[in-house]
């Protein structure tokens, strides 16, 4: 068996797309960069608290701000989406967190809502 020049993939004609295809993979590039694991600062959410773990028997005092925010990390679980200018992703998928969201009276006035 022996391998044959004939073989080889030529493609002697650029790739031709139409409008619409064009159309779609930038829609779902533009879609894939809006949602990077860096949480975009601005989102309108606020910048407050929250439990991904919320009525999960088992697993919510882990997420829960009050274990959070008084332990020696002094952080809690935020909406990636959130307005916290130090929000992060967190470990695990779609969980980000924040320092300033322990602190309300910062946190309004970093994103403007405060006095």
């Amino acid at each position: 068996q022996q391998w044959h020049r004939s073989h080889r993939l030529q493609i002697t004609q650029p790739l031709k797309m139409s409008p619409i295809n064009t159309a779609l993979i930038f829609l779902v590039f533009g879609a894939f960069m809006c949602q990077s694991s860096d949480a975009q600062y601005g989102g309108g959410f606020g910048c407050e608290c929250t439990n991904p773990w919320l009525g999960q028997i088992f697993s919510e005092h882990q997420g829960d701000p009050a274990n959070t925010c008084y332990g020696p990390a002094k952080f809690c679980y935020v909406d990636c989406r959130s307005d916290c200018r130090d929000c992060r992703p967190a470990k695990g998928r779609g969980r980000c967190w924040s320092k300033l969201a322990c602190r309300p009276d910062i946190a309004a006035k970093e994103i403007g809502t405060g006095i």
